[in-house]
């Protein structure tokens, strides 16, 4: 007796599993696998595009910054003369940087500005003395 119950659940569980909706849930996962690789392949050619350009970028960003170095060293030697070109060469890095769409032009503005306020400073006043005849003691 017992044997016929089990048997009669089996098959009425085997009837109900055969009116699962497991069809509709593969056709949706199907689609989205699809999508999935797309994206992939498109993110995977702008992850390329991003480091060739940020690698072109990068010497360019290294160079101005190195010139805007130069130039705050100048302002500190407080050698107005030296300064002067010095910033000329700054400014037309600046300036190809924001032709080549590396740096903002309003930034570039700000930047250029602070820096010839620095040298203008130096306008007015006389060359520094040299370190080496300060340290020199005097001999009375």
């Amino acid at each position: 007796m017992l044997r016929s119950v089990v048997c009669v659940l089996v098959a009425c569980l085997a009837v109900a599993a055969g009116f699962a909706p497991v069809v509709p849930a593969a056709r949706q996962v199907a689609p989205q696998r699809a999508a999935s690789v797309r994206m992939a392949t498109a993110a995977s050619k702008a992850t390329r595009v991003n480091r060739r350009n940020r690698e072109y970028n990068k010497q360019y960003k290294s160079e101005m910054r190195t010139r805007i170095k130069r130039v705050l060293e100048v302002v500190e030697e407080g050698d107005y003369s030296v300064a002067v070109p010095t910033l000329s060469k700054c400014f037309a890095i600046i300036d190809k940087n924001v032709k080549r769409g590396i740096m903002h032009k309003n930034t570039a503005a700000r930047k250029k500005s602070q820096l010839h306020l620095k040298v203008k400073k130096l306008e007015g006043a006389p060359a520094a003395p040299e370190p080496a005849a300060e340290a020199a003691p005097a001999a009375e």
